[in-house]
C-alpha cells in the first residue's frame, strides 16, 4: 500500500467522498494559479519624490479620505489588484465547487454547489488532518482569511491596506490648503516688490516708507 492510499484511508469518509467527486490534482489549491504581486499605480505614488518641495524625502499617505472638491483629487480605482480576491480561482473547465458560476448564455450567475456552512466543516475536517492544501479556494481557507484580514484590517475603519477614513472637511482639505500657503510664500518677495514699485491700490501710490 502507497503512502497516498494510506493517507487517504486515514480520513474520514466525508473528506475521501469530496476527494473522490472533486480530485486535487485537478480542483485543489496547490494546482491553482499564484497571484502575481500588486503593482498599482497608487502604489508607485505613495513612495514618489515630492520633486516640487526639493527636500528629497518620500511623501506620506494622508489617512484621510480627500475631498471631492479639493485639488488633486482622484477617484479611487475599483478595478485595482486585490490579492484575496485573486485567490479565488476556478478553472473555466473544471469550476471550482466552493465558488458560483456564471451563465454565460443568460448572464445569471448560480449558487455554489457546495454552500459556506458545508466550505467551512470541510475546512475544518481538512485543517484537522492537515489536508487544507488539498482542498479547493474558497471564502472560508485559511490563506483567503489571512489575506482579508489584512487588506481589511482589524475592523476598524481606516486600519486596512489602502483604507482611509473620512475625517473632517478641515483634514480632507489640509493638504490642498497648505500647498497653496507654501506657494503663496514662495511668492510673497515678489508680490512686496510689485507692491513697493506699484502701490497696493488702496490709496496710497507707493509702499509707505
Amino acid at each position: 500500500m502507497s503512502a497516498t492510499q494510506g493517507l487517504a484511508n486515514s480520513l474520514p469518509a466525508r473528506l475521501r467522498n469530496f476527494f473522490a467527486r472533486y480530485p486535487p490534482q485537478i480542483y485543489s489549491a496547490a494546482v491553482a494559479p499564484r497571484p502575481a504581486a500588486a503593482t498599482s499605480a497608487s502604489t508607485e505614488a505613495d513612495g514618489a519624490v515630492d520633486s516640487s518641495s526639493g527636500s528629497g524625502s518620500s511623501t506620506l499617505p494622508s489617512p484621510y479620505t480627500p475631498d471631492r472638491e479639493a485639488k488633486g483629487y482622484k477617484r479611487p480605482d475599483y478595478a485595482a489588484f486585490s490579492h484575496s480576491k485573486s485567490l479565488l480561482y476556478s478553472d473555466p473547465k473544471h469550476p471550482n465547487p466552493f465558488l458560483p458560476r456564471k451563465n454565460f448564455r443568460t448572464g445569471k450567475w448560480s449558487s455554489p454547489p457546495i454552500g459556506l456552512r458545508r466550505q467551512a466543516d470541510l475546512v475544518k475536517l481538512a485543517i484537522k488532518y492537515d489536508v487544507e492544501a488539498l482542498l479547493p479556494p474558497g471564502p472560508k481557507s485559511t490563506e483567503y482569511k489571512v489575506a482579508r484580514r489584512e487588506e481589511r484590517g482589524l475592523q476598524v475603519k481606516g486600519t486596512g491596506i489602502g483604507q482611509k477614513v473620512k475625517g473632517h472637511e478641515w483634514e480632507r482639505t489640509m493638504e490642498s490648503r497648505l500647498e497653496a500657503r507654501r506657494k503663496a510664500m514662495l511668492e510673497m518677495p515678489e508680490m512686496i516688490r510689485s507692491w513697493k514699485e506699484r502701490g497696493h491700490g488702496r490709496g496710497w501710490k507707493k509702499w509707505p516708507k
